[in-house]
Order: structure tokens, then sequence, then C-alpha cells
């Protein structure tokens, strides 16, 4: 069994909390890793497993990462959780992006699962402050926000309160798809940035 060296989960640890705020909690034989109440992650055993939501799972199986078992009253479980090997400590770009996918993931499934976000607040990425700016440019719902569109809410908000933040509209466009700003799709996120720099000529 080999032993998850502190140089290792502080790599693991930093990256996690970049999410947000990281909370643990004693469950299924280990602790888990929590971002806002989405599960990512267990460790035990000084070992460390990423929840393979959706099709990670099959991605995770593929990569020979083997299934988190813990026993309950003497009956193995297994779950969708899946050890880091050795080759992907040795290779932290893979490491991040995996970690990354199981965040989006988790997120996408925590989303689904719950009661559809009815405030702007509760959508990722936004809260009680900038809900109330988006109040003040005519954007009071949910579906209003996602019928606008984040460069329109963008430069309404860069207009009446001069925010030029490129994060911003990064955090509009993730709260209209539903994922952190940071793990938007590549592709949407570089289009996003080319059109910030445009109207920021």
């Amino acid at each position: 069994m080999s032993i998850l060296s502190e140089q290792r989960k502080a790599h693991l640890l930093s990256h996690i909390a970049k999410y947000g705020e990281l909370t643990t909690k004693s469950q299924f034989g280990g602790v888990s890793l929590m971002i806002d109440e989405i599960m990512l992650a267990i460790t035990s055993d000084n070992q460390f497993y990423l929840k393979g939501s959706g099709f990670l799972e099959t991605l995770y199986k593929a990569t020979k990462m083997k299934a988190y078992i813990y026993s309950k009253k003497g009956s193995p479980i297994t779950l969708r959780y899946y050890l880091i090997t050795e080759s992907l400590w040795n290779d932290s770009k893979k490491l991040n992006h995996f970690i990354d996918l199981s965040f989006h993931y988790s997120m996408q499934e925590f989303l689904k699962q719950r009661k559809q976000p009815s405030r702007i607040k509760d959508l990722p990425n936004l809260g009680i402050l900038l809900e109330k700016k988006l109040n003040q440019i005519g954007i009071n719902k949910v579906e209003e926000l996602r019928v606008v569109g984040a460069k329109a809410c963008y430069l309404k908000l860069r207009q009446r309160y001069d925010l030029k933040s490129s994060e911003l509209l990064l955090s509009l466009a993730g709260a209209i798809v539903g994922c952190h700003r940071s793990v938007l799709p590549n592709q949407l996120k570089t289009e996003l940035l080319d059109w910030h720099n445009e109207v920021s000529v």
C-alpha cells in the first residue's frame, strides 16, 4: 500500500480548493472532500480516490484506476470513486485535468439531483451581491439571465458599475451553463476571452 505523501496531499488539496471552500466529512469508511456540498473525492488508508460521475466512470476504468470498496456490516460495497495511480501521480498535468473533470461532472450531477435554482444568487459563481447588481439592470430571474446571455449582462454591468473583469464574464457564462467558471469548456472560454479583449480596447 502506497503512502499519500504530504507533498502529494498538499498538491491535491490546493488544486481542489481553487473551486471554493473545502470541507470534509467522515463517511464510507474514509473522509470525503466537498466543495459547496459537492462531493468529488475520498481519502482512505492514505489513498486518494476521484469521483467518477457520468462518462468519467468509463474513462477512469480505462485508465486502470481501481474502484473504491468499503465494508458495510461485513459486505463489500463498490463506489464510483477511483484510485489515483502511480502513473497519474507522475503526470501532474493529467492529474490536474482529471481533478477538474471530477469537479465539473460532480457539479453537473449535483445540480441535476437538486431542485433547479429559483434565484440568481443560487447559481454557480454568483451570490447575493451580484444578484442585487443584476436586479438593478433588469435581470430579476434565472430565466432572464439565460435569455439575455452572459455578454449582454456583462456589458450592462460594466456600463452601470464600471465592472471590467474577465472573471465576471466567465462567472456569468458558468452560471448560465451550470458550472464553475474554471471548468467552462475550453472553446467557450477562449471565445469569451477573445470577445472580452475586443470590447475592452
